[in-house]
């Protein structure tokens, strides 16, 4: 009799310690959930807003359609001879110099208006821009600013340019970060391809929305020069459910490097069209047969900015 009731007693409690597990789970689970939540939003935050990945274009297989090249020393009368006795084809051309430490710089687009009224013209050193956003919330990229880090007068000494035969178009962003360091960048414009919002402030219209499975954004970029070569970053403005916040484009202390074309290199040298070279400066004096038929306009003197 007694084994009877210790066994019931000890069923009893098995089955009272359960039921009262089960409502403690009922009675607290809405706050687990809860906090459950915000532990996985507190995660979420721990990562980067965004990874932004920056690919130069590979000029290599795909060449712009004019361009110019720079070099930081004079051409060889050996070198000056072999350049000049190629047909202007823009292959061959960069892959005669290339090896010889060359550095392209792609002629600026065409862009017929715009939007603030900005006029400056010249050179770039495009590349492509992928944003992307693993976070579980979204968020909105409502601006993105240029910010020079530093600018200097261009010190190449041997300039190789291949004009354009026409305008050319693409399609992105364009910077125009002419001037000197204390010259405000301008943009980002937008680059359609004659479309209707060419020449517009790309983000007075439009945002980047990021997150919470939306698709990763690609822009190409061009950013301009004429007078400098500048050291540059981007600063990205966004708001998410925790207020407003900025981020750096390239991370930590990063920078792209835009390098504008010296106004009066030691060497000059273009294909205009017909069938030789033309030269100027030192060339002139140093092995450039085509000097003596085709006469070159001196790259225009650009006005000094301090800096």
């Amino acid at each position: 009799m007694y084994v009877t009731v210790a066994a019931v007693v000890v069923v009893l409690g098995v089955l009272f310690a359960y039921h009262a597990d089960l409502l403690l789970d009922r009675s607290t689970a809405t706050d687990r959930a809860r906090s459950d939540r915000q532990a996985a939003k507190a995660v979420d935050r721990e990562q980067p807003a965004f990874v932004s990945t920056v690919t130069p274009l590979d000029y290599d297989r795909n060449l712009p359609e004019a361009f110019t090249v720079l070099l930081d020393r004079p051409l060889t009368e050996g070198e000056q001879a072999a350049l000049t006795a190629l047909t202007g084809a823009r292959s061959e051309v960069w892959e005669f110099l290339k090896p010889l430490g060359g550095r392209m710089v792609e002629h600026a687009s065409y862009v017929a208006q715009r939007e603030d009224g900005n006029e400056n013209r010249g050179h770039a050193q495009t590349f492509d821009l992928n944003l992307n956003s693993d976070r579980a919330a979204g968020l909105t990229i409502n601006d993105m600013t240029a910010v020079k880090d530093s600018c200097r007068v261009p010190t190449a000494q041997t300039v190789v340019t291949l004009p354009p035969a026409g305008a050319e178009s693409r399609q992105g962003l364009l910077w125009d970060l002419t001037g000197g360091p204390t010259d405000e960048p301008h943009g980002p414009y937008v680059l359609a391809d004659g479309e209707p919002e060419e020449g517009q402030l790309y983000f007075r219209r439009n945002v980047v929305e990021l997150g919470n499975g939306q698709s990763n954004m690609a822009f190409r970029i061009q950013p301009e020069v004429s007078t400098h070569t500048c050291e540059w970053h981007i600063v990205a403005s966004y708001t998410d459910t925790t207020g407003s916040h900025e981020q750096r484009i390239p991370s930590g202390t990063g920078t792209f490097t835009t390098e504008a074309v010296p106004s009066q290199p030691v060497q000059y040298f273009e294909r205009p069209p017909g069938p030789e070279w033309g030269c100027l400066g030192e060339v002139r004096r140093q092995n450039c047969p085509a000097t003596a038929s085709v006469q070159l306009p001196r790259p225009p003197a650009h006005r000094p900015v301090p800096g």
